[in-house]
């Protein structure tokens, strides 16, 4: 365990690296940080505290009390409707869990322990289909939500889909009118058509996932918001089936209601003994991945801070924690917030209102001010301006496309440098990713 000496130690060689890098670090907070993380590795997993949540102790604490209200308002609109035959837990995962470290999240990742009690699988696989389609027509009926996309099965041929060539074994992306359709209109690898149903799609395999943008007019927010399903089949014997071949680990994830804690206790026991090894070897590969075969730094420090910190490299993820406060990391989330702001302006139910979107527009403005200067602001903040001026058009301007794509791919290139560059300075993190080139991918 840290003691209080050897955390001050290592918090004044951390605040040195950074301040190579240009970064001011708080050592007392970082010192508490590595003993109140040290403590938790050595406790009982899993914990719950006042405030009615619970999760594994690490995430725990980095995760933010001031979202808990605003999680609690957007999970009756993402979580499953009610099923006489269906019990889950719902979370909040990934970087959204992680409030105090990730001040800047790219949109609300849920993620909910779909638990179906049904004499047989065939018998479980239909309700997950019925339950999921339930759940996504819901948007149709409710203002300030609007449903992009939902996955559900996978197909077991190559096929195209709507012009994209997608695998044997790809999951089924269906668009909104699809799930009302209740059927996808695909080709096979000869250019026939190929109509797949819904209630024929093989439920639970690959993703099973909805997505959605949600509007706060009071906040003038618009949050791509999104629920990954990990469900699993509860035999009349009780056995437990995973109807994607494993129950997932709970390691980034904050539970949001303490009297699910029994639907998840009972999850978790299925859990294999080896998941905190499969789930270290999944993010080193994703580290590999971002660092090495498809650039993208900020990706990189996101799945690097949860490697490290679950495998006891403390130090290191300690660095890695203060670059998410620094203003360029707002950028982060800049081309999530447009993307949002399109799919509203573009929604023909015009289920979002137009001065919401504005104020969102508003929000990436103040974000850019904040974390770049001289002609990245200006180039930016002008192309902004001309999203600005689209949404006042009426009907709404051709130009989002074109524009979007200027103000990602700037915000990337940014982004990507600034991390990569604060990254490195850090000898330890540089030689790790760095070996990670030797390792299969």
């Amino acid at each position: 365990m840290q003691t209080n000496n050897t955390a001050d130690a290592q918090a004044a060689e951390i605040a040195a690296a950074a301040k190579r890098a240009g970064i001011e670090v708080d050592t007392r907070e970082t010192a508490e940080w590595l003993v109140a993380m040290s403590r938790a590795e050595r406790s009982n997993a899993v914990a719950q505290d006042a405030r009615g949540i619970f999760g594994h102790r690490i995430a725990l604490l980095d995760f933010n009390a001031d979202d808990l209200e605003y999680l609690r308002l957007l999970a009756p609109r993402v979580r499953t409707v009610a099923h006489p035959h269906v019990e889950s837990a719902l979370a909040i995962s990934g970087s959204s869990a992680q409030g105090r470290v990730q001040l800047f999240p790219g949109d609300c990742d849920f993620f909910e322990r779909v638990n179906i009690h049904a004499p047989d699988v065939q018998a479980a696989k239909k309700i997950l289909r019925d339950l999921l389609r339930a759940t996504a027509l819901r948007a149709f009926a409710e203002p300030d939500i609007v449903l992009i996309e939902a996955n559900l099965g996978v197909y077991n041929q190559a096929v195209r889909e709507r012009g994209q060539k997608r695998a044997a074994g790809d999951p089924i992306t269906w668009t909104p009118q699809d799930v009302v359709n209740g059927f996808i209109d695909v080709t096979d690898e000869n250019g026939s058509a190929l109509r797949i149903a819904w209630d024929q799609a093989e439920a639970g395999k690959g993703w099973t996932y909805l997505g959605w943008i949600i509007a706060d007019r009071a906040r003038g927010r618009i949050a791509l918001a999104s629920n990954m399903l990990d469900v699993t089949w509860q035999a009349p014997d009780d056995t437990l089936t995973s109807l994607d071949g494993s129950i997932d680990p709970f390691f980034q994830e904050i539970y949001l209601f303490a009297d699910e804690l029994p639907v998840f206790t009972k999850l978790a026991r299925a859990v294999t003994p080896d998941a905190l090894n499969a789930y270290k070897s999944m993010m080193r590969a994703q580290v590999a991945h971002y660092a090495h075969a498809e650039p993208n730094f900020g990706k990189v420090c996101k799945r690097l801070y949860n490697l490290l910190r679950l495998s006891d490299q403390l130090e290191a993820a300690a660095y890695v924690r203060e670059l998410f406060d620094e203003p360029t990391a707002q950028l982060y989330q800049v081309p999530g917030l447009l993307e949002a702001a399109e799919i509203a302006l573009r929604d023909p139910q015009q289920e979002i209102h137009r001065g919401t979107i504005l104020k969102q527009i508003d929000v990436v403005a103040h974000a850019v001010r904040d974390a770049t200067e001289g002609k990245d602001e200006a180039r930016i903040l002008a192309e902004l301006e001309r999203l600005r001026r689209d949404v006042l058009r009426e009907p709404p301007g051709s130009d989002w496309d074109e524009i979007l794509q200027e103000v990602r791919l700037r915000c990337a290139e940014i982004v990507n440098d600034f991390f990569r560059a604060r990254l490195f300075a850090y000898q330890a993190i540089r030689e790790f990713i760095d070996g990670l080139q030797e390792l299969p991918h």
